[in-house]
């Protein structure tokens, strides 16, 4: 006797859960994807193909990486700062013409930059070069410094001192020094006026950022936190916080959600001024798989106005992928087509936010803008495409026939592939095309595919990687068979 039940409808319309590449097939969430490409999710559900980016510079300032990208602001001016090859520039106006500002400084090529403004000036460091500082006129200058240093890894400012970390002094390596100046005062530095943070304890400073009322320091294992006293014989004090882990890329600590993220050895974490804990679950076996040797040489940027925080990895030598967490849907993506070395948030107008960042070949580009990439100033169509989870409708012993599958999406000028694949294939059962424009008046689409083929489980997958073209799914109708007597 055969045996069958009625048909299951089922609906998602909650598909920004993110990437998820360490759970099994069957641990993902509905709204979760384990593989994905240049996506991204908003607030109410959807997921889209990202936007694109536009160079800045039409041609190579040098065919060198770019070492440094900051956005200089006082309260008169606002510009881009930016150093390649053994020059430092700056842009007016983002005009797209970088002006060499070095004048008769010396700097040493691929060596990352640390920037901070403090009292109308930009500050510069890169561990290896006497720190500069430019004021907005004319060439940049050697910033004055305690007597006998040399080179500083990182600076920053705090409660209106300037400090500067990770130094040499006369010849001497010392790694968990920080100075700092005189009140409000970057030509006012003693020689006396430094702590070590846990002096030879095998580790040194790599990354210095204030949080609230506090300046974090973070080392290879450890991270430690500095208060101001107010007191002028001993105006910090310095705690060690109950972290069980440190930071090792310097350029991936970003403040997101009143905390620090930051890349430590196994991940992602999450500082909150106490503690720090693990944001990276979810894309561990991605972490994980990039070069752990360049893992140093990562770079990161915060969006604001899109809650995504970016870092971009190398799967060899240069950074090749960007990956982004959505810190609102708590959801990761993996960009491809970009290769980072710097990155910065330009405030245009001093309230606009743009993400910049530049690359290994001497150019800066304007990012989330447009349908298209521009490597080299080249238009490239962005490859973007999207799995859904193993759907297996809460029943794991009978194969299913799926007739028809509804996809809701915005009208967009685009043909987008849809493939669907069963049980756990990595190669898809059946493919097809379909147009996302509709004639009308409608911004919202609903189109059907049928499809063939039976299985325990199903997934679905949508893909573009045309020029000029974007797509956005906001949700899924599926209906399965089930047959008990197979």
């Amino acid at each position: 006797m055969k045996y069958s039940t009625s048909q299951i409808p089922l609906a998602y319309k909650k598909l920004n859960g993110g990437l998820n590449t360490t759970s099994g097939p069957l641990g993902l969430q509905a709204n979760e994807s384990p593989d994905l490409q240049n996506i991204d999710f908003d607030k109410f559900g959807s997921l889209k193909q990202r936007n694109g980016y536009t160079a800045l510079n039409s041609s190579a300032v040098a065919s060198e990486r770019i070492d440094g990208l900051f956005w200089f602001m006082t309260p008169t001016l606002r510009k881009p700062i930016m150093v390649c090859d053994d020059k430092v520039y700056r842009m007016d106006s983002l005009d797209g013409t970088w002006d060499d500002i070095t004048g008769s400084e010396s700097i040493t090529k691929n060596h990352r930059f640390d920037f901070e403004n403090f009292n109308s000036a930009a500050i510069m460091t890169n561990d290896y070069d006497v720190p500069l500082k430019w004021t907005g006129a004319g060439n940049v200058a050697k910033l004055d410094v305690p007597t006998g240093l040399t080179r500083a890894k990182f600076v920053t400012k705090f409660q209106n001192y300037c400090f500067l970390a990770n130094v040499v002094v006369s010849g001497s390596d010392l790694p968990s020094r920080f100075y700092f100046s005189g009140l409000r005062d970057i030509t006012s530095w003693s020689a006396a006026d430094f702590y070590e943070i846990s002096k030879d304890d095998g580790e040194e400073i790599t990354g210095f950022k204030v949080l609230g009322d506090r300046l974090v320091v973070y080392k290879t294992n450890s991270i430690y936190v500095v208060s101001f006293t107010g007191n002028s014989d001993v105006p910090f004090v310095i705690n060690k916080s109950n972290s069980h882990v440190g930071c090792i890329a310097p350029y991936s600590i970003q403040e997101v959600n009143n905390g620090h993220v930051f890349l430590s050895y196994d991940g992602l974490y999450f500082f909150d001024g106490s503690n720090s804990y693990k944001l990276s679950d979810k894309v561990n076996s991605t972490i994980l798989g990039f070069s752990k040797s360049n893992y140093p040489d990562c770079v990161s940027m915060y969006q604001k106005n899109k809650n995504r925080y970016w870092l971009a990895f190398a799967t060899l030598s240069n950074n090749n992928r960007v990956l982004t967490w959505d810190s609102y849907n708590n959801a990761f993506s993996l960009y491809t087509g970009m290769a980072p070395s710097a990155m910065a948030i330009f405030l245009v107008n001093g309230v606009e936010e743009r993400p910049y960042w530049g690359d290994f070949s001497g150019f800066v580009y304007r990012g989330d803008t447009g349908n298209n990439d521009y490597p080299l100033n080249v238009k490239t169509a962005i490859n973007a495409y999207y799995w859904t989870n193993w759907k297996d409708f809460d029943e794991l012993t009978d194969t299913k026939g799926i007739p028809h599958v509804y996809i809701y999406h915005q009208d967009t000028s685009a043909t987008l592939s849809f493939s669907y694949a069963y049980d756990f294939s990595d190669t898809a059962y059946a493919t097809n095309t379909f147009s996302t424009s509709v004639s009308g008046s409608p911004t919202s689409v609903i189109k059907r595919q049928d499809l063939q083929g039976r299985g325990r489980s199903v997934a679905l997958k949508f893909l573009n990687s045309s020029a000029d073209e974007t797509f956005q799914i906001d949700g899924i109708g599926m209906k399965a068979l089930l047959d008990t007597n197979v």
